[in-house]
């Protein structure tokens, strides 16, 4: 089966199917799915953090249309910015650009509704449930048995770290375990030093940035 890009797999990992929303706040979510999309573009040799800016260090064009184009937002704004910078622009339309090819390749559906005749409600519960349940067990075996399948998994696992996705996953597991070994993972040595250091910038900046969020959302609360 086809793996897919790293924002598909943590934006169905992200979502709970019965209750129809995220595990997550959206705002956490949306940080997430760009914080992954700078991720696809850093192991594709693409993007490199140098003096904490995102460089583009090869313009050469990537197969996922979503990276692709962050990667052309990235170059043509002719400007060096740190990845924290680049999150928050990265995430519109994200979302909604990623759950359009998941109903389009048929991993999941969307219905539509309205409470008491008034209020629209969107849903996207799982067709085909493969692909959700592949990256979740790749996980597993990652964080209950050591056994890590690529870099591919190595950097899902840094991203769902980084925005505090791995408790609510494995439920069943102590938090403290889940979010120690997750962040073993993230420090491995699975990835040449360059990609290694990009990731490890991004995932700082991304966690920076859903704190702050969180902390802005209860204060005006």
């Amino acid at each position: 089966m086809t793996v897919l890009p790293l924002p598909d797999e943590l934006l169905l990992l992200a979502f709970d199917d019965a209750a129809g929303k995220p595990l997550v706040s959206t705002t956490t979510l949306d940080l997430g799915l760009a914080g992954a999309v700078l991720v696809e573009l850093a192991l594709a040799g693409r993007i490199a953090v140098e003096g904490k800016k995102v460089r583009v260090v090869d313009p050469s064009p990537v197969d996922d249309p979503v990276a692709e184009a962050a990667l052309d937002r990235i170059r043509a704004s002719g400007k060096e910015r740190d990845p924290r910078t680049w999150l928050t622009p990265l995430t519109k339309g994200l979302r909604n650009r990623i759950l359009d090819r998941l109903v389009e390749t048929g991993v999941v559906e969307r219905e539509e509704s309205r409470v008491l005749g008034l209020f629209r409600t969107v849903r996207y519960p799982a067709l085909n449930p493969a692909p959700e349940t592949a990256a979740h067990g790749r996980l597993d075996a990652a964080i209950r048995h050591n056994d890590l399948s690529g870099r591919h998994t190595a950097a899902l696992a840094s991203l769902v770290h980084a925005i505090d996705l791995g408790p609510k996953l494995f439920p069943d597991l102590p938090a403290k375990e889940v979010k120690a070994r997750l962040t073993q993972i993230s420090e491995g040595d699975w990835a040449a030093k360059a990609i290694k250091d990009a990731i490890q910038a991004i995932q700082v900046a991304l966690m920076a940035a859903t704190t702050a969020a969180v902390t802005a959302t209860v204060t005006t609360t």
